[in-house]
């Protein structure tokens, strides 16, 4: 008798020993895990909502129950770090942020883990899952030195964990889009052409002549606004004249969209003053200009015509401005 209670205790201790190895092992690892999602930079979207983005390798952060060793050459993606607003209920967060809106409702639980949101605390999303707008103020955050230029944008490699692969999922329409290997360095400088670059990152610049002015809404959207003169009517004074519809049942789908979309009961009342904004891709090319001073000029530019038909994108590279140490710590303020 007193040897298997001897013999039960000594299995027992060794069965704690080994609970209690594995627990240092496993919690060092998600220690590893919480380390690789810090975010690299934070910024505030349509003045409103604080977010941080960063990037993580994708074996660790979607399990993090599966470790993978980590010594092997991560893949890596992007994600953003946001908060619900207060009161905020999924279904108003699917459709504020996520690609898909409330139809990626599903997806949207396997961020959080709970049925209840706590405005105080931040989500991790996976940056392809945002809509186009938050995924391009987060990669203005992200890559600083990004600029504009007259032929589009210039990437400036930044991290050691950039690739082309990565670099054209993010910016491009179609992720076969790479740029070529053996030039792809910390440092280095290219060009993404306007034509392939994603136009729902809102990265480029746009103009609008008067009476247009462009301003973003609550959600952070772009859109063209018109204010209201008196005398004006919905249908000739903005649908007529700025989107150059005439056709009698095209104009009524027009109007029946805008009245939705500002939240107005009657197209007969518009009161002078009010503002009416209209999605940007309704607006006739006439009232769309170019602004020299907003773009920076780049000579070296040289943009091919056929980029679709070529098995690789041709970024124009450019050679860094300084030698610098491009390091991950560059946490933004904004």
């Amino acid at each position: 008798m007193i040897y298997k209670k001897y013999l039960a205790s000594i299995t027992g201790l060794f069965l704690l020993l080994n609970l209690y190895g594995v627990s240092i092992i496993e919690s060092a690892e998600f220690k590893k895990a919480q380390i690789e999602i810090l975010p690299l930079t934070s910024f505030l979207f349509a003045n409103r909502d604080p977010m941080r983005a960063g990037w993580y390798r994708d074996s660790i952060i979607r399990d993090a129950k599966k470790f993978k060793s980590v010594n092997e050459k991560p893949v890596g993606s992007l994600f953003v770090q946001l908060k619900p607003r207060l009161n905020e209920g999924e279904n108003q967060l699917a459709l504020r942020v996520l690609r898909g809106g409330s139809h990626q409702l599903p997806r949207l639980r396997e961020f959080t883990g709970v049925n209840t949101l706590n405005h105080k605390v931040y989500l991790t999303i996976p940056f392809e899952f945002l809509i186009g707008v938050i995924q391009g103020e987060a990669i203005r955050a992200l890559f600083p030195s990004d600029r504009v230029e007259a032929g589009g944008w210039v990437h400036q490699v930044t991290y050691d964990w950039e690739t082309p692969e990565l670099i054209a999922k993010i910016f491009t329409t179609s992720a076969n889009y790479i740029s070529d290997e053996a030039t792809f360095k910390q440092g280095i400088q290219f060009t993404i052409p306007w034509n392939i670059l994603r136009s729902d990152l809102e990265l480029e610049p746009l103009a609008v002549r008067d009476p247009l002015v462009i301003r973003r809404d609550d959600s952070g959207l772009r859109y063209a606004f018109y204010q209201i003169k008196p005398g004006d009517t919905l249908y000739s004074s903005v649908i007529i004249r700025f989107i150059g519809e005439k056709k009698h049942y095209a104009r009524s789908q027009n109007a029946s969209d805008l009245l939705v979309l500002n939240g107005l009961a009657d197209a007969r009342h518009l009161l002078p003053g009010q503002y009416i904004k209209i999605p940007l891709e309704w607006i006739s090319p006439e009232y769309f200009h170019h602004v020299p001073s907003i773009y920076r000029s780049n000579e070296g530019y040289n943009l091919k015509k056929n980029v679709k038909s070529q098995k690789k994108l041709q970024f124009n590279n450019l050679q860094p401005e300084s030698v610098k140490d491009y390091g991950t710590n560059i946490i933004s303020q904004r």
